[in-house]
């Protein structure tokens, strides 16, 4: 179990620079719209531009149907 060990020495990396402050809110910020939230409405026209015939095959791919699903979650 030695990745265990590994894996929250590097989580215990990443996180020794966070300061938590009673003074201030915590809560979840979505980067794509970050005064509204997540939305999936906002995710998905993320994901699926209108503008380029480039980026339309790539969120072709992203909802194609014939791939498992957490496939194309990872996509």
């Amino acid at each position: 179990m030695a990745w265990v060990e590994e894996t929250v020495t590097e989580c215990a990396a990443l996180l020794s620079g966070i300061v938590l402050q009673d003074t201030i809110l915590d809560r979840w910020r979505w980067g794509l719209d970050p005064i509204n939230a997540y939305s999936v409405k906002g995710a998905y026209q993320y994901l699926t531009p209108s503008d380029s015939l480039v980026e339309r095959g790539i969120s072709d791919m992203v909802w194609l149907k014939y791939v498992p699903l957490k496939v194309s979650m990872f996509v």
